[in-house]
């Protein structure tokens, strides 16, 4: 699998860090793409997200955070594209790494990484809460930023929800 690159020139810890993660999850990433110096994205196997995230927690465990979990809805593939933002750090080595991994729509379910990243625990409640993905093993999934009153199995982020209808019937 040949690395995809925008960059004219990637810095060499960069490039050497990106092919031992190739090599150590060959099967489980899909591609790879430098988009800047100091950014890249994998796009990973459904499911190889908390194995990696750990050995990457176990890098750079000093220096390595979680930025956030995005879900973006291709509702027209059927599927949604989780995205793990994760900053890595260490003295003169620096990058921003995006792993994206699919999951079906009609069965949004993944493991959780709280007990890795205990920092997770807000976002994958925020993207339960929004697109209905259910992360199993998560120690509270729920409401959060929702009134308690609106209705289950409505998602407001997911595009086929019209939300302002569903708005009117919660008031």
């Amino acid at each position: 699998m040949a690395v995809e690159s925008k960059v004219k020139k990637v810095p060499e810890k960069v490039s050497k860090f990106l092919e031992e993660l190739r090599r150590e999850f060959k099967d489980k990433i899909l591609s790879v793409k430098v988009l800047t110096p100091t950014r890249a994205e994998l796009k990973i196997v459904r499911n190889s997200h908390k194995q990696i995230i750990k050995w990457l927690r176990n890098q750079f465990a000093e220096s390595s955070y979680l930025v956030t979990i995005n879900t973006v809805d291709y509702i027209d593939k059927e599927y949604f594209e989780l995205q793990y933002e994760i900053q890595l750090a260490e003295d003169d080595f620096k990058l921003h790494l995006t792993l994206k991994m699919n999951i079906p729509r009609a069965n949004p379910e993944v493991e959780t990484i709280t007990d890795i990243v205990p920092g997770a625990l807000l976002y994958e409640c925020e993207n339960y809460e929004m697109f209905g993905v259910r992360f199993v093993g998560h120690p509270a999934l729920g409401k959060v930023f929702l009134p308690e009153e609106w209705p289950d199995n409505i998602y407001p982020l997911r595009k086929e929800i019209k939300l302002i209808k569903k708005i009117k019937k919660v008031r």
